[in-house]
């Protein structure tokens, strides 16, 4: 076993993307501690060698990286304050690696927090569904103090087809993850205002297929041209409750930067309309199904 596997690496949040990115981990045989609300979670990794802690603060003790993977800014500061929480257990230069979706001002308090503690922060927010997750195929956005990323250089690239450095400090890192989402929201929106306009045109919904493939090539977005088309939204990489967090944070990024969201804050409405009907559990491109409701189509609302 290398110097770099040698690190010992805790992991927290074993759901659908957490747990594909502990398994790659896993899989380059860092010794390894993973903690999970839902202990039953855990039981896979365990199996495999890795150890169960029971608390994050735990994790943290055992580990000289800690990669979280969780849902939003409360979640994150939740597992990292208190006398349970990562910072109360990481030593010092201790590194905590996040790899959630967040706001860059939530970057910035943790990024404070760490610094304050003696241990360090690196923004690693990731793009790509589970399925890429589970292949370690996910796309990086790392922020941070150098030496820091140096520390946890090994462990991000076992998860990663690709890690594009972002700056020196953690909030840059989200706010372009800040984009990437918000670019994709603005995309599944649009895609669904035109099969809907092609349906209502008398046009085969294939012929959109094929013209929104022919646009897009490879990539996450031709995917959801054809998941569009069939309505296939049971089986969620990414649900609407999420997309719903996710908008909050765009908007309020762009506010705080007195830049106008505005083409992302009408895809906002059709994620709204769609909880509100009853699809908060389906994958965000059902977000279509508010446009079908709207235009008066058949649609999945209740």
């Amino acid at each position: 076993m290398s110097s770099e596997q040698q690190v010992r690496v805790g992991f927290v949040g074993l759901g659908k993307m957490g747990s594909g990115i502990c398994a790659n981990i896993q899989k380059a045989d860092f010794p390894l501690t993973v903690y999970n609300r839902t202990a039953a979670k855990m039981d896979p990794f365990v199996q495999n060698g890795a150890a169960a802690a029971g608390s994050p603060r735990e994790v943290a003790a055992q580990s000289d990286v800690v990669v979280s993977c969780l849902m939003g800014d409360a979640s994150v500061l939740d597992v990292v304050q208190g006398e349970d929480g990562i910072l109360a257990g990481m030593g010092e230069g201790g590194v905590h690696v996040c790899t959630a979706t967040i706001s860059p001002d939530g970057a910035a308090e943790l990024e404070r927090l760490h610094g304050g503690a003696g241990s360090r922060y690196v923004a690693a927010p990731v793009g790509g569904r589970p399925d890429a997750a589970a292949a370690g195929k996910l796309i990086s956005f790392v922020a941070g103090a150098q030496d820091a990323i140096d520390r946890a250089e090994a462990v991000i690239d076992s998860y990663s087809v690709r890690v594009m450095p972002v700056g020196d400090s953690a909030p840059a890192a989200n706010a372009v993850k800040v984009l990437t989402n918000y670019m994709g929201m603005v995309q599944l929106s649009m895609m669904g205002e035109m099969y809907a306009f092609a349906e209502k045109m008398g046009v085969n919904s294939m012929i959109v297929e094929m013209v929104l493939h022919m646009m897009y090539g490879a990539g996450p977005m031709k995917d959801y041209a054809s998941r569009i088309r069939t309505r296939d939204f049971e089986e969620s990489g990414f649900d609407m409750t999420a997309a719903l967090k996710d908008a909050a944070i765009f908007e309020k990024a762009f506010d705080d930067a007195n830049v106008a969201p505005a083409t992302m804050l009408p895809a906002k409405d059709k994620i709204r309309m769609a909880i509100a009907n009853g699809l908060g559990g389906r994958d965000w491109a059902a977000m279509y199904e508010s446009v079908r409701l709207a235009s008066g189509l058949d649609n999945l609302a209740k």
